[in-house]
């Protein structure tokens, strides 16, 4: 690939006003309002950051295991996409730990958590799983670069199991909060690992729509990463629908509580509009509409599902939070905490993804990201070796 100058477009400056609405949130809570810039309160602790964490941390996941369907299984459709896969992972990750590192008001306080390990908290492990996550990405990132494939490869292999430990152990973060009766027991774990497998998808297709140039291998790829979004979001839905009427069932008032404030109460509006309707009944209506066939209209259901998302990481932190701790649990709620997402906090997720696009676009044009023949001749190798 001869790499070319960047060329500055309407995105490109939308993008900048969003990294600058983001420095504004930041500069907000640190020189103007402090921890006032943010919704969050001693009833509600854990806001929209967290909640953005997630999402980007859970969305770098996804878009690993999904393409690791080029290293680590020999998929040959996705070799086009496994530099870029990485690239966005990384960049996904850099906006997540970016995130928290705001939430958290003192950056180093992640440093600290690291030579102050709690080894029985998965909070340590998290950060721990996470960050070598991120270190691997890089080295499989370097070495594919510089076309040495069987080291990439290697770290592939290493870097899938490390993926699966971080998501599973994310939701393990929610799941081990006792005193969170809707977040606690084993749901959340293979919750993440679901949402993850959606949200790779989405972003890949997202990719896919927007930097290939062959139009035979934009449709078959297209075809086939529409099919894993649709599937994948099916299964999401009757995960979340099993979740959501369960707890509605509940014999524990709190845990029924927290599902009733989530599909009548505080946070209904977003619950049905964006996470069920925008974010599942839109993208499946659209994938399934066209029969996977239209690359166009799955890139549109991927940036419906995208969003969906966003909001769908927001009430699930909300919805563990929006019982009080004070209450036995069968005794009548008189009320629900409140919570709602300042623009302070907004801007910095707004930000982050502006700064996934601008970072992206360029290294687009400074990099080699295309499949060079040196590593189609690797994997041609490889998997006649397999066969035999």
């Amino acid at each position: 690939m001869t790499k070319k100058k960047y060329q500055a477009n309407l995105w490109t400056y939308l993008s900048l006003i969003l990294i600058a609405f983001a420095l504004a949130g930041a500069g907000n809570k640190y020189f103007i309002s402090g921890e006032h810039a943010f919704g969050i309160s001693p009833e509600v602790p854990w806001g929209a950051l967290i909640s953005g964490y997630v999402f980007f941390a859970v969305a770098a996941t996804g878009t690993g295991l999904v393409g690791s369907l080029a290293h680590v299984f020999r998929i040959k459709k996705f070799e086009v996409l496994s530099r870029r896969a990485l690239l966005a992972s990384i960049l996904l990750l850099i906006s997540g730990f970016a995130v928290l590192a705001v939430e958290l008001s003192n950056p180093f306080k992640m440093i600290h958590m690291l030579f102050t390990p709690n080894l029985n908290s998965p909070i340590f492990w998290m950060g721990a799983f996470y960050g070598v996550y991120l270190i691997l990405l890089f080295g499989e990132f370097y070495f594919s670069l510089k076309d040495k494939h069987s080291i990439a490869t290697g770290i592939a292999y290493v870097s899938f199991f490390v993926k699966l430990a971080a998501i599973t152990n994310l939701g393990r973060v929610f799941a081990y909060t006792a005193v969170r009766d809707f977040w606690s027991g084993y749901y959340y774990p293979a919750y993440m690992i679901v949402s993850a497998i959606v949200s790779g998808a989405a972003v890949l297709l997202i990719i896919v729509h927007l930097t290939s140039k062959d139009k035979a291998e934009k449709e078959d790829l297209g075809k086939t990463l529409s099919q894993i979004l649709a599937g994948s979001l099916i299964l999401f839905a009757i995960m979340q629908g099993a979740k959501v009427g369960l707890s509605l069932n509940s014999a524990d008032g709190t845990v029924a509580a927290a599902a009733s404030a989530l599909v009548s109460g505080p946070m209904a509006l977003p619950f049905w509009g964006m996470e069920v309707i925008v974010g599942i009944v839109a993208p499946v209506a659209l994938l399934f509409g066209t029969k996977f066939s239209s690359l166009s209209k799955s890139f549109w259901a991927s940036i419906l599902t995208m969003l969906g998302l966003v909001f769908s990481r927001i009430d699930f932190v909300y919805a563990g939070q929006v019982v009080p701790l004070n209450l036995l649990d069968n005794t009548v709620i008189p009320s629900f905490n409140s919570y709602a997402p300042t623009w302070s906090e907004w801007s910095l997720i707004i930000g982050a993804l502006g700064f996934i696009y601008l970072a992206f676009s360029f290294l687009e044009t400074k990099l080699t990201l295309d499949v060079t023949k040196g590593e189609e001749e690797y994997y041609r190798v490889k998997s006649e070796g397999y066969s035999h």
